[in-house]
């Protein structure tokens, strides 16, 4: 028989019982059904992302926020095969161009390797060790990264064309001609190509024979590459104008002023634009409407002593809250991507106009000196570095934690880190011999 001064009596009682009248009462709030913690606060799991097999564009995507495949170790640099290319004289070049000059960049899918050359082939080589698949001859260099979609690659130089080559064995599928050079890389999307030209027009082909979808107005000469993000193309102008284009119809949807000539690819993260141009300047504008928000002054370095060097070439590297760039004044830089304010810089041993991609904590770079520099993010520190040849001006393909890369009138290179001990690099400062050897440039 229930004796109710026994809970008097004996206080665990008093806890039992307490316990059992809040249970019955957060039961009959719930509706007679008890929650669980794992109920009330349901964990979703992230998505797997998938691991990329391709790097298919200019900087890895149409976005081109993709930069490459790790991973790294801790030697030094080594190279693992090579490949001389042959060379050929231009139209407006007269000095023979070989290897891969600005601004191309490799572009990599499955076990093949596509070399944009200036000798004025598309090499299709083995990744494995460097033999020739196939090449395809054009009238002149070809210096934009060859777009890979599916079976097709797109193509184009300085001889005016656009290319549309079979990826298998590097056939002809058709060509357009466009008013002038076309050093920019295209963007396949949705089975249509764009692409801009030096002629000052920004073009939508279709992928499936090459017939003209659009032509915008005349925008002025299109030398570097563009972004295409949520619908919209951003692309600058070497006439100082950075557009935000309708990607359907190529109407402008905003222009801004940059107000020297722009040969970057415009990055485009977090509601912002970011872009470089040869006045020495990294600006960043606002993704919705191209108003300026900030802008960073490149000096020293070699600026002091070659006018020409104090400007950028190369394209702004966007991961989180920095960006990286390299200048014509032989700095490497890392800045704030809000404000614009240089968390550090390095000076490498010569002007650097290729593209800084980013991969596993490591910038990897060439100067044209003719040196591969591996840099740590964090600081800027020097983790390895090589010398290929005399003049480094592409922009390095890193995938798998090898690097593809050429330099310009020169080879053809795969580049890995090794196992070996690291030894002592050499000094961050350039040489003497090698500034004896910086000569302005005529020509990218």
């Amino acid at each position: 028989m229930f004796d109710p001064d026994s809970i008097s009596r004996h206080p665990s009682r008093r806890y039992l019982t307490a316990l059992a009248m809040l249970l019955a009462l957060l039961f009959a709030a719930c509706g007679g059904k008890v929650i669980s913690k794992t109920e009330t606060e349901p964990r979703t799991k992230e998505p797997v992302k998938a691991v990329p097999t391709s790097l298919p564009f200019w900087l890895g995507n149409a976005e081109r926020n993709f930069y490459g495949t790790g991973q790294w170790k801790d030697g030094p640099l080594e190279i693992v095969w090579e490949l001389e290319t042959s060379s050929i004289k231009g139209r407006l070049h007269k000095d023979p161009w070989g290897g891969i000059s600005w601004p191309g960049q490799p572009s990599v899918n499955g076990d093949r390797v596509y070399f944009p050359s200036a000798d004025g082939n598309i090499y299709c080589v083995n990744r494995n060790d460097g033999s020739v698949v196939w090449k395809f001859k054009a009238k002149d260099s070809f210096k934009a990264t060859p777009t890979i979609v599916g079976d097709r690659i797109i193509a184009s130089g300085l001889d005016h064309h656009v290319y549309c080559l079979d990826a298998r064995d590097g056939t002809l599928i058709w060509d357009y001609e466009t008013g002038f050079e076309v050093d920019c890389s295209a963007n396949v999307i949705d089975g249509r190509v764009y692409v801009g030209s030096e002629d000052g027009f920004f073009y939508c082909l279709s992928l499936a024979d090459g017939s003209l979808i659009y032509k915008t107005e005349r925008l002025g000469s299109i030398e570097g590459s563009f972004s295409t993000v949520e619908g919209h193309i951003y692309v600058g102008t070497e006439g100082g104008d950075l557009y935000c284009l309708n990607l359907s119809d190529g109407s402008t949807v905003w222009k801004a002023r940059i107000g020297a000539d722009s040969d970057s690819t415009p990055a485009v993260s977090g509601g912002f634009v970011y872009t470089a141009a040869e006045d020495g300047y990294v600006y960043c504008f606002r993704q919705s409407n191209g108003e300026p928000v900030w802008k960073f002054k490149a000096e020293g370095g070699f600026s002091k002593n070659y006018k020409e060097r104090s400007g950028f070439w190369a394209s702004p590297i966007v991961l989180k809250d920095r960006i990286y760039i390299g200048s014509s004044n032989g700095y490497m830089y890392c800045l704030t991507a809000d404000k614009g304010e240089m968390v550090w810089q390095h000076l490498a041993r010569a002007p650097i106009w290729g593209t800084s991609p980013v991969i596993d904590g490591r910038l990897v770079f060439g100067d044209k000196a003719g040196w591969i520099y591996m840099l740590s993010i964090k600081d800027g520190q020097r983790l390895a570095e090589l010398k290929i040849g005399d003049n480094v001006n592409a922009t390095p393909a890193v995938f798998d934690g090898r690097i593809y890369i050429g330099a310009f009138n020169g080879k053809i290179y795969c580049l890995a880190t090794s196992d070996k001990l690291p030894t002592a690099t050499a000094s961050s400062s350039p040489s003497p011999q090698d500034n004896d050897k910086l000569k302005p440039a005529k020509r990218k």
